[in-house]
């Protein structure tokens, strides 16, 4: 009996493993295959610059040899349709083989970045004369490019995407000479009681805000190769941090007319000071059981909106990184941890898109209010939190 039950051991474990072994080979097969963003739904083509900034006057905080700050920054932006070029990598392969290489082993449940395709036109010509600027923040870990499909639609609206990459803070940021940085415990979180969090997470805000104030500066002073760029009404977005980097930002520049935070926790001064132009949150559904972390957030996202002109809603079944172009991507393993959620990727970014789009031609374009009441009422998953 125990020689059976031995065996049968035997053959179910071998089974397991099988199957599991299977299962990583079906991943690894299917992260590989060509995934395409989805197309902008704008007039315009887009186009797609990278470049490279350095503040000299800054040292770098999150560095430990004491360099200057460095940042790298893609600009997306409006090009006349028709070119025959080839569309820009998602990444530049360098960066994208050190991305794809961050998750180890486990690195089979995640997007080839290598295997994705863009809409945007490496270097194309700029459409129209200084088009209005949008800001663009990821949030902590992620990279600008993770961004790609909000970027490029806002490009093919006629909007200027300035987007930045967080040296440090990003998991690996490529710089167009190839040479790569990677994330430093100085640029990153791991307090895990809220106090601690909300501390560092606040000196973390600090260097994104100071690195959106740097880049907008330089850019407006000396502008990129493609043309000058309208920075005299600027609209600040983020995601996660770089959405409470957003709100930030927003406070500190007199020229900026909206800020739009995708599901970010509100851990800087703004908290206390209010945004005194339109401010939205857009913020995934809400949770059955709401921890401390949690409590605070609910409670600062309603001081913002009784505190000034901020607009706030919740996406029936998005959870964080649906705000991101991860969920349009192969990532079981983002599903299985809860950081993505049940409504269908392109759907979500849909409503993002429009949603935010809508939002910033009213700041920026000053298209009517009821535009936007309307965008917000074509989707019933959108809703007060």
């Amino acid at each position: 009996m125990i020689r059976k039950i031995a065996k049968g051991l035997g053959i179910f474990f071998v089974a397991l493993l099988a199957a599991m072994a299977v299962g990583v080979g079906a991943s690894g097969v299917v992260r590989g295959q060509d995934r395409q963003l989805a197309m902008p739904t704008g007039p315009s083509a887009v186009g797609r610059i990278e470049l490279a900034l350095t503040d000299s006057a800054r040292v770098d905080p999150f560095a430990s040899d004491g360099r200057a700050r460095e940042i790298a920054v893609w600009i997306w932006y409006p090009s006349a349709k028709g070119s025959a070029a080839a569309t820009a990598p998602y990444l530049p392969k360098t960066w994208a083989d050190a991305a794809n290489k961050i998750n180890g082993p486990a690195g089979v449940l995640f997007q080839d970045n290598n295997a994705v395709r863009t809409n945007s036109i490496a270097s194309a010509p700029l459409q129209s004369k200084s088009p209005p600027v949008v800001v663009l923040m990821p949030g902590l870990g992620n990279s600008i490019a993770e961004y790609s499909e909000l970027g490029e639609d806002l490009a093919s609206h006629g909007y200027a995407v300035v987007g930045i990459n967080p040296t440090g803070s990003s998991q690996v940021v490529g710089f167009p000479d190839g040479h790569l940085v990677y994330g430093t415990p100085e640029g990153s979180i791991a307090e895990s009681n809220v106090d601690a969090w909300y501390a560092t997470a606040s000196r973390l805000v600090g260097v994104w805000v100071d690195d959106a104030s740097f880049v907008v500066s330089t850019l407006t002073k000396n502008p990129p190769a493609v043309g000058a760029l309208d920075f005299s009404r600027v609209a600040y977005v983020g995601h996660s941090l770089g959405g409470n980097a957003s709100f930030e930002v927003c406070t500190r520049d007199t020229r900026c007319v909206a800020a739009v935070d995708l599901d970010g926790t509100i851990f800087s001064q703004v908290r206390g000071t209010g945004l005194k132009v339109p401010g939205l949150i857009l913020q995934a559904n809400d949770k059955a059981s709401c921890d401390n972390f949690c409590q605070r957030r609910k409670a600062d996202f309603k001081a913002l909106t009784l505190a000034g002109p901020v607009r706030d809603f919740a996406i029936d079944g998005a959870e964080h990184l649906n705000f991101s172009d991860n969920s349009v991507l192969f990532m079981p393993a983002l599903h299985a941890v809860g950081q993505l959620g049940s409504i269908d990727g392109a759907r979500g970014v849909l409503i993002t898109r429009d949603v935010v789009r809508a939002f910033l031609d009213q700041g920026i374009r000053g298209t009517k209010a009821a535009t936007f009441e309307a965008t917000v009422g074509r989707y019933r998953e959108l809703h007060a939190p």
